[in-house]
């Protein structure tokens, strides 16, 4: 179950690559294709809107791939008996992968929740073991089990 849910996270990861980097190519082809037209100053706000976009664009793209690179160091045959980085952890309320922040997937046809180890929950959840608790916004959680 975890390195199929660390293949659909990796599968997800480069499906964003892949459309940024198609949205890149597409800003890129319209900056080209703007030619000077008589109303110099609407041709330029329309350039400068475009830069804008593929600033914007950069920058997600910069992220996606950060998240990708971070995905490529996790080792999916390792077991762990603590939260960590790579752990699956079921608890009784939800299953989550510790990883990256990817948000919900579905995996095997089961719901993960892909969330890195520095978000709120994540800290919550590091270093504690199967039928340890833990509280999440007036929640209690208990690990059920820790792969």
């Amino acid at each position: 179950m975890k390195s199929r849910c660390l293949a659909r996270c990796i599968e997800v990861a480069t499906e964003k690559v892949n459309a940024l980097e198609s949205e890149m190519a597409s800003m890129r082809q319209a900056v080209q294709t703007e030619s000077k037209s008589t109303a110099g100053d609407k041709h330029e706000t329309s350039r400068a809107m475009i830069h804008l976009e593929q600033e914007k664009l950069h920058s997600q793209l910069a992220e996606a791939q950060q998240l990708l690179a971070e995905l490529d160091q996790i080792k999916s045959g390792q077991t762990f008996e603590t939260v960590q980085k790579g752990a699956l952890v079921k608890t009784n309320r939800a299953t989550f992968y510790i990883a990256v922040g990817l948000g919900k997937i579905s995996a095997d046809g089961k719901d993960i929740f892909v969330i890195s180890s520095q978000s709120p929950i994540g800290k919550q959840m590091l270093g504690k073991r199967s039928g340890e608790s833990f509280n999440m916004n007036g929640t209690e959680y208990v690990i059920t089990s820790v792969e």
